[in-house]
């Protein structure tokens, strides 16, 4: 992709890239105000998330839906229980010593970005996205194909050891 296309696409958004630009940048803040222990807590229940919902054996019995957008709806709402569940459980076992490592907003941020680059992949792996909207083709490349699952699967793990200490 050069540049010239690039500067087209940014003058002219499609309405996928200023939602994922929302919702960035809600994670960026929430990421301030939550601080590190928290972002590691959320980011772990994140995988155990995605993990449990990916092999959740009765997902299909539980949504009957005859619409794509339904199931697509009630899937992600199941998700997200999932995730509030587990995340409430994390957030109190997860609870680092306060020993100053909460000033460190940079982490926290980081910690942030990789939590909602990880959580829109997992809406385009884990629910039928693709087969209800049309992404713009940097949001395609960012978060659609297999490989960057792989890369926002493994980024955040990585964060994690180097802002663990």
């Amino acid at each position: 992709m050069n540049i010239e296309a690039v500067s087209k696409i940014l003058s002219n958004p499609s309405w996928d890239l200023i939602v994922l630009f929302f919702f960035i940048a809600v994670g960026f803040f929430y990421g301030l105000m939550a601080g590190k222990s928290r972002m590691i807590s959320f980011l772990v229940s994140l995988y155990i998330s995605g993990f449990l919902f990916d092999k959740f054996y009765y997902l299909d019995q539980l949504i009957k839906t005859d619409s794509l957008t339904s199931t697509f709806m009630a899937r992600i709402g199941v998700f997200l229980v999932v995730l509030f569940i587990i995340n409430l459980l994390f957030s109190k076992v997860l609870r680092l010593s306060s020993d100053g490592s909460e000033k460190k907003w940079w982490q926290a941020l980081l910690l942030s970005f990789l939590s909602a680059g990880l959580l829109f992949s997992y809406l385009f792996h884990l629910f039928p996205a693709k087969d209800l909207f049309t992404f713009s083709p940097i949001v395609q490349n960012i978060f659609a194909s297999d490989s960057a699952f792989f890369w926002w699967l493994t980024l955040p793990l990585v964060a994690l050891f180097f802002v663990r200490r």
